[in-house]
């Protein structure tokens, strides 16, 4: 009678230990979808105006270009290299990526930046004419391009005169011109600092600064960056 009385009270009673070990599964499914598929990324300034607007929350999609964890993680960085890449950014992609040391001041916090895509390996550099290197491709170490990847520690090598990049790299603008910090000020960027590629805007805000109060931009929820 007692193991009866007792079996029916944990059939209709709720298991806490069933409940942590659920919630613990899905905290682990999210975490996965965050470092390998997607996650959500708030527009903090005004670099690619018209296209995106400050208080824009963007999809990011992180399996666009590459496949494995990229990102952050309870405050730890992922390694930028454990990825298999099964794709390029094309030309006017817009990408999220971690800007070089150089672009950043001491001590800063990381962050991430978002730009588009203007040139890419082996096309034409829009300012010098020059070539943009491609993983292998050897280069005058007194060029241009050699400055910009020694300035944001390409791992690539220096031989007499000639320079060997180390990864792609990438030439990116904000389409907001005279208010962008980009390529313009610190170079080319490499492939493995690239998180992903920006697909929709889900849904925005709009800020007032003076009354500091903040209203739904409905007519931009669900729209694809382009």
């Amino acid at each position: 009678m007692t193991e009866e009385v007792q079996q029916q009270v944990n059939e209709s009673g709720i298991d806490i230990k069933d409940i942590v070990i659920g919630m613990l599964i899905a905290i682990f499914m999210a975490l996965c979808i965050r470092i390998m598929v997607g996650e959500v990324l708030h527009v903090p300034s005004n670099s690619m105006e018209p296209s995106l607007l400050i208080g824009d929350n963007l999809l990011v999609s992180k399996i666009a270009y590459a496949i494995g964890p990229v990102g952050d993680i309870m405050g730890m960085r992922l390694p930028d290299q454990s990825r298999i890449w099964i794709s390029v950014p094309k030309k006017n992609d817009i990408i999220v990526f971690r800007p070089p040391a150089s672009a950043l001041p001491p001590g800063t916090e990381p962050v991430l930046f978002v730009k588009r895509v203007i040139a890419g390996p082996r096309d034409e550099h829009p300012v010098t004419g020059d070539v943009i290197p491609a993983k292998g491709m050897v280069i005058s170490s007194n060029s241009i391009l050699a400055s910009m990847l020694k300035m944001i520690k390409d791992p690539g090598t220096v031989s007499g005169n000639t320079y060997i990049v180390g990864e792609d790299y990438f030439y990116v603008l904000g389409d907001n011109r005279n208010q962008s910090y980009d390529s313009q000020d610190w170079g080319l960027i490499p492939a493995s600092s690239i998180i992903g590629k920006a697909v929709m805007i889900l849904w925005s805000n709009q800020y007032d600064t003076i009354n500091h109060t903040s209203s739904l931009r409905t007519s931009r929820f669900f729209q694809f960056c382009k």
